[in-house]
């Protein structure tokens, strides 16, 4: 199992660049959960295993998959041979508390499996049907683990249909509110069932994974705005932190990606405020801390996420969890590092005045961007030899000669190259605004930073950075939204 946290951060979306603030390539390397380096994830352990499912339709054999959840990932965890239909699996160090799924090669149906504290039980099921069909014998935890299933196949359907129903009859009609009633009724039913488990067998994880995976109650006395902000607020209101294997379900994951995905505006701003209030309730909870916290600067990776930006959450992720005292899954050179790289990005981030930048055009002369005085300053970052760039760089140019009147200029700054390649390039796609070029990267050194080649950013009047991370037909857009702002 390889599950990583902070992958390398120089990943191949456009052309990959050397940051020209600082010319060392580094692929920041930091904890993995096979313990690659730093250290393994925290662990619950369960066993001796001791399984035998019997499959009623299948009296053959083959290789039966056993395959485990972590955060969002999942992962083979063992496999093992078997014949007559019988799948036997031992494990003398048994297996970490969590959720799996038990498949065969070359079959699409999966057997959930509650792998908890006693991981010694039989069970027979046929493969056609295997929630209705499943019968166990020696696991409590299993027994009510698919009586659920069983309970929830009925009553699921009938909430949804009438979730359907609502939405074609007229809110005010007494039809309505007998139909939400009904809903409502059933939805408190499911909830008492899953909250009497929980409060009978409270330390079963199958008990706290079914209560910690309820969803909060959209107040109806808000407005649409308010219980929007309520829901992301409550949603993590149920789930037990205290319990780590929780993390190896699919319900963690799944309710990570919704929270961050869905619930929350794909802007900076938005996302980085709904990190800090999930992270903030788990800093005194390392597995869920260090989960979290990496899940998110991986999810918006720059030069991976499309989010504009994204460099702005990397830094405030970085600058807030990833230090010395609080990325216990690093040591301090890996923990420097990713200080760095965070601080190497923070000098352009949208908001933020843009850098000046003061080098040598093809000429000889020296140019700067605070000497242009178009309304507008389109900073492009391109290599000659990037394929992205070639594709970029004579649409740059058209959009120049057809905008240039109308207030906007261009600064090119040419990285990772050499004084004939870029000077060859200049010519090759006739490139006719402001080239500089800086073969010891002492003049842009700390200003704009890259990841991948081509990079734009949009200087306003001001200079103030309103648009990073473009493609060419993206630069008028985030121009006119600034001028509409200033009428």
């Amino acid at each position: 199992m390889k599950l990583y946290f902070i992958l390398p951060l120089l990943l191949a979306i456009s052309c990959k660049a050397g940051n020209p603030s600082n010319d060392v390539k580094s692929p920041i390397k930091l904890a993995t959960a096979s313990g690659a380096s730093g250290k393994d994830p925290e662990v619950i352990m369960g066993g001796p295993t001791n399984i035998k499912i019997a499959l009623s339709d299948f009296p053959g054999g083959g290789t039966a998959k056993i395959y485990g959840f972590y955060s969002d990932q999942n992962f083979l965890a063992d496999s093992v041979l078997f014949n007559n239909g019988t799948i036997t699996y031992k494990n003398d160090k048994g297996l970490a508390q969590g959720l799996y799924y038990v498949g065969i090669a070359g079959r699409k149906e999966f057997i959930q499996v509650v792998m908890g504290k006693d991981q010694e039980f039989d069970m027979k099921v046929s493969l056609a049907d295997i929630p209705y069909t499943m019968e166990v014998t020696g696991s409590d935890e299993n027994k009510l683990f698919y009586e659920n299933i069983k309970y929830e196949s009925t009553i699921n359907p009938r909430i949804a249909d009438l979730i359907n129903k609502l939405k074609s009859i007229q809110p005010t009609s007494s039809e309505y509110l007998t139909i939400k009633k009904e809903k409502e009724d059933l939805e408190n039913a499911r909830l008492t069932t899953i909250k009497n488990l929980h409060a009978q067998y409270p330390d079963l994880l199958f008990t706290n994974y079914k209560l910690s995976g309820q969803n909060p109650k959209v107040r109806e006395d808000l407005s649409p705005d308010q219980q929007v902000t309520q829901y992301r607020r409550d949603f993590w209101s149920n789930v037990n932190f205290n319990d780590i294997r929780l993390l190896r379900t699919p319900m963690i994951g799944n309710k990570l990606k919704r929270y961050m995905k869905e619930l929350t505006v794909q802007n900076p701003d938005s996302i980085i405020s709904s990190a800090k209030m999930l992270i903030e309730q788990v800093l005194d909870k390392p597995e869920y801390f260090k989960v979290f916290a990496n899940w998110v600067v991986l999810t918006y990776e720059p030069g991976k996420s499309p989010v504009m930006d994204s460099e702005n959450i990397f830094v405030n992720m970085v600058q807030n969890y990833f230090t010395k005292k609080r990325a216990f899954w690093s040591d301090s050179l890996e923990v420097a590092t990713i200080q760095q790289r965070a601080v190497e990005m923070s000098a352009s981030l949208l908001g933020k005045k843009g850098p000046n930048v003061i080098s040598t055009d093809q000429y000889g002369k020296k140019q700067d961007i605070y000497s242009k005085t178009a309304d507008y300053v389109v900073v492009y970052m391109y290599n000659p030899d990037c394929e992205h760039c070639q594709e970029q760089s004579p649409k740059l140019v058209k959009y120049y000669n057809e905008n240039k009147a109308n207030g906007i200029d261009v600064f090119a700054i040419a990285i990772d190259t050499d004084d004939a390649k870029w000077k060859a390039y200049i010519k090759k796609t006739g490139m006719n605004f402001t080239n500089v070029y800086d073969s010891t990267n002492r003049s842009i050194y700390g200003k704009y930073f890259v990841d991948v080649t081509p990079e734009i950013y949009v200087l306003n009047k001001d200079r103030i950075i309103i648009g990073k991370n473009l493609k060419v037909d993206q630069i008028q857009i985030v121009i006119d939204r600034d001028r509409a702002k200033g009428k």
